[in-house]
């Protein structure tokens, strides 16, 4: 089971965190930070779906009872905001994908190992001498729509991470990334890709980005913080004039209005 393999680490991309979490404040932010943390101590478990638990985990409890409330109403938000629940347990989805991929890598070089596969794999590799390993590399770079890093760093990257993966692969997933990244400052350098393994991933569309907790959302409407005035849950992204919209189309009641 995937439960038996322990991850204690993952990819974290911190240009994709800065952006997915820019309407957040900081109290917010430390709360989803712990919470994406624990996630990642349970072996793909998730969280509880228990709220007391969940209290106790993020330690939302403080002498000042206004002060609890507030933690308490944060923690609800990024609950309610950047998890979902699958097989009745909290998962940040990118996380628990990202695990779920490793997992599977992980199993198929067990796999591959126990059949002598990764033997004749670096047998086979060890025929491919130097010079073709640059020109392999160099024919690879010059198809490369943004060029990030040293071309020699990548060199040794692509020895030692993919000799023996096919280079149209490489050429296309790695363009695909540039062509999304909204500031090239965000790309990683090709040798970090490499190393990384990252041609493995499945990357969304433009469209489905939304989709992705970390990546960069459409600016939301007041249609989308109904249910958060509703429950007197604040963020610093509801504005006065969305609660008024809210009131004007009696989305609200003048109570909640007021209230507010």
């Amino acid at each position: 089971m995937s439960e038996d393999i322990k991850l204690p680490y993952q990819d974290f991309y911190f240009g994709d965190w800065l952006t997915g979490t820019a309407d957040l404040t900081h109290q917010q932010k430390g709360i989803y930070i712990t919470l994406y943390a624990l996630t990642g101590t349970r072996n793909g478990r998730g969280l509880p779906n228990n709220w007391d638990i969940l209290c106790r985990m993020v330690n939302v409890y403080h002498e000042d009872p206004d002060k609890s409330e507030e933690l308490k109403k944060d923690l609800q938000l990024i609950l309610s905001t950047k998890f979902v629940l699958i097989d009745g347990n909290y998962q940040q989805q990118r996380q628990y994908e990202d695990r779920l991929k490793k997992v599977e890598l992980i199993k198929l070089k067990k796999l591959a190992g126990s059949k002598g596969g990764v033997a004749k794999r670096k047998q086979n590799s060890s025929r491919v001498s130097e010079s073709d390993s640059e020109s392999l590399l160099t024919n690879i770079w010059d198809q490369l729509s943004v060029k990030r890093g040293s071309k020699q760093v990548a060199l040794k990257s692509f020895i030692n991470n993919a000799l023996d993966i096919d280079p149209k692969i490489l050429v296309e997933k790695y363009n695909s990334l540039c062509s999304q990244a909204d500031d090239p400052k965000f790309i990683p350098h090709f040798s970090t890709w490499l190393n990384q393994g990252r041609w493995e991933e499945e990357l969304p569309t433009k469209q489905d980005a939304t989709l992705d907790n970390f990546g960069v959302q459409p600016r939301k409407t007041h249609l989308d913080y109904v249910n958060f005035v509703k429950k007197g849950i604040r963020s610093t992204s509801i504005s006065d004039d969305m609660v008024r919209q809210m009131r004007k189309e009696n989305l609200i009641t003048e109570e909640e209005f007021k209230a507010w």
